[in-house]
């Protein structure tokens, strides 16, 4: 049996999604983004002209889970399938969107270059436990308005892994679309065999705003599978209570499902979230607060009841430095989320509220999602019932360092960490060279740069990703940097 965590009894999760289809019903979502209503209402999603408020009959958000798949393949840059999100496969995968990195050489935040990330592509596009990448951080030598297009090129120049990407703006999804349709045969294929998962946040409470409207419909007629993630600030835009905030959360999630469905059936949906908690004496806003950890783990069990993959921006750190505060909340998001079942989990590498990438930390939580991973296998007899002969030979011998049950089970079930988990004694630490956490992640990081062996793409691909920025730079005379890649 897999380890499983559920904090909802059936009855419970049933009425959340009783209350959130009544919500929807009546009070419905403001849709503020006039093209977007209209096509809203050529679809069969009228919304009320003057309010911008689009309501949602319960058969129709119905019809729209049904239609939406239980699970979906990622495939590689190649178009070769590479895995599936579907019942309580865990993917942990680098946080999204960071404004800047932690600078491993001087221990200060900055603003990243184009090559800060191509590194972070190559270190990431090695680690054994982060299943595939995200666009992480923002690069700032290149103009804000071609930005998010720019991380998806150079994700996708350095690795063959699906990624985690979104839109900053209402135009930007088209844009990244042509981008990776480089990369297939026509617009069927890039559908058919997707490489990305884009994000879509609808603006709490229960609204959708102009790109994130926009970006919805545009991924659900492109095919791009979508990870609706509502951003609930418990106490302040949400219910302060769990349930409360569970129901609120589910209608936006159901919202957006049902608009994508209507735009393209069958468009694979995420039932996503990064809830977080509002200080009340700081007004910050933590993911990891145990609060919000809470709402993850029940919104988990709603989109397992309504037969939907589900995401979490789980594992990351709300410290500002890699302490034993940011190992802390990553170690409990990233276990709670294996044991949850959430299919792509966002966090691995970041800090300070979601605002600052580092990649020592992504290097350290590659080796917390392996214990995650570890823990939530299913538990299976193995050679070990009946247990007598076992302890009469642990009695004969006075141990079983040498018996054939531990000969031929201790490599599959005593896990021996990387370096990154130290697992010496003080003396054994002062003879290896007494090397600390920073140190150990440094060379974890230059030996996975060395070991990069991912081969390069076309020269034409790289020329006409150069000119489709080109071309849609609000800069007409933009210097597009050229990173190593």
């Amino acid at each position: 049996m897999r380890p499983t965590l559920q904090i909802l009894d059936a009855e419970l999760t049933e009425r959340i999604v009783d209350e959130a289809l009544a919500v929807l019903e009546t009070t419905g979502v403001l849709v503020d983004h006039p093209p977007v209503l209209d096509r809203l209402a050529a679809v069969g999603l009228p919304g009320d002209p003057v309010t911008r408020r689009v309501t949602f009959p319960p058969e129709i958000v119905r019809e729209a889970i049904a239609s939406a798949p239980s699970g979906f393949t990622l495939y590689d840059r190649d178009g070769a399938p590479f895995t599936r999100l579907e019942g309580d496969r865990v993917h942990f995968v680098p946080a999204s969107s960071a404004l800047r990195i932690l600078d491993r050489a001087t221990g200060e935040i900055r603003d990243a270059t184009s090559a800060d990330y191509v590194e972070y592509v190559k270190v990431a596009d090695r680690l054994a436990n982060i299943a595939y990448l995200s666009t992480a951080f923002i690069p700032k030598d290149v103009p804000a308005d071609i930005a998010d297009g720019w991380r998806l090129y150079l994700t996708l120049a350095a690795s063959k892994k699906p990624v985690v990407s979104g839109a900053f703006t209402s135009h930007g999804v088209p844009r990244m679309a042509e981008l990776m349709g480089l990369l297939r045969r026509d617009r069927e294929e890039l559908a058919a065999r997707p490489m990305a998962i884009f994000t879509c946040c609808p603006n709490t409470p229960l609204r959708w705003a102009e790109d994130a409207a926009q970006n919805l419909i545009d991924c659900a007629a492109a095919g791009i599978p979508v990870e609706i993630v509502p951003v609930l600030l418990l106490g302040m835009i949400s219910p302060a209570t769990p349930v409360g905030a569970l129901v609120l959360h589910t209608a936006e999630v159901l919202s957006g499902l049902a608009i994508a469905q209507r735009i393209r059936p069958g468009t694979p949906v995420l039932f996503g979230g990064a809830p977080a908690s509002f200080h009340m004496r700081l007004m910050t806003n933590p993911m990891t607060a145990v609060e919000a950890l809470r709402v993850y783990c029940g919104y988990a069990q709603v989109a397992k009841h309504l037969g939907l993959p589900c995401q979490a921006y789980m594992g990351l750190s709300d410290s500002k430095f890699n302490d034993p505060q940011a190992g802390a909340e990553s170690a409990t998001g990233m276990l709670l989320a294996a044991l949850a079942g959430f299919n792509s989990v966002s966090g691995p590498g970041m800090l300070d509220y979601v605002n600052c990438f580092s990649l020592e930390k992504l290097i350290f939580d590659d080796e917390l999602a392996a214990h995650a991973h570890r823990f939530a296998r299913p538990l299976e007899v193995a050679g070990d019932l009946p247990a007598a002969p076992l302890l009469d030979e642990l009695i004969a011998e006075g141990h079983l360092l040498t018996a054939e049950h531990t000969l031929e089970h201790w490599p599959g079930e005593l896990y021996l960490p990387g370096d990154m988990v130290d697992r010496t004694n003080w003396d054994q630490w002062e003879m290896a060279g007494r090397r600390r956490l920073e140190t150990r992640a440094r060379e974890a990081i230059a030996a996975a740069l060395e070991d990069y062996d991912v081969p390069p793409l076309d020269p034409a691909f790289h020329a006409e990703a150069r000119r489709l920025f080109a071309s849609t730079c609000e800069n007409p005379e933009v210097v597009l940097p050229r990173p190593e890649v």
